[in-house]
């Protein structure tokens, strides 16, 4: 348990590999959560009180399939665009490779949906840009 600070709007907790973190309670009213970080404006508050968001909460189930497919062929090859296919590196088993080629497959036609309903065209003629 941390000692309250200044006023009971600062405390301090002891970390389990030593050290110290310090938090803050939030200044709205009806708040009081104790958090890492505040936000100020016209009062200092804590994010849900801004109810702000963060980047991945307003991207949607194409986009985050976009991102799952991107960082898997960069785990795999790092080059190349969505329809190419993927290189095994140098040092991966093949029972690895071969799961990240599923998982890449449906991440991509995920993407390839999406993209396909945002746009308004079916999924052949999605295909037939790449």
């Amino acid at each position: 348990m941390g000692a309250e600070g200044i006023c009971g709007r600062f405390g301090m907790t002891r970390c389990n590999c030593g050290g110290q973190r310090a938090w803050f309670r939030c200044l709205a009213r009806g708040c009081g959560r104790r958090v890492a970080i505040l936000y100020g404006g016209e009062i200092f508050a804590c994010r849900h009180c801004y109810q702000l968001a963060y980047p991945s909460q307003r991207e949607s189930s194409g986009d985050r399939a976009d991102a799952r497919a991107w960082k898997i062929r960069e785990r795999c090859s790092g080059w190349g665009s969505l329809f190419d296919p993927l290189m095994r590196p140098k040092g991966m088993h093949w029972r690895t490779f071969r799961r990240l080629q599923l998982e890449y497959g449906a991440e991509c036609r995920a993407s390839l949906s999406a993209l396909a309903a945002a746009t308004g065209m079916s999924l052949k003629e999605v295909l037939e840009l790449g």
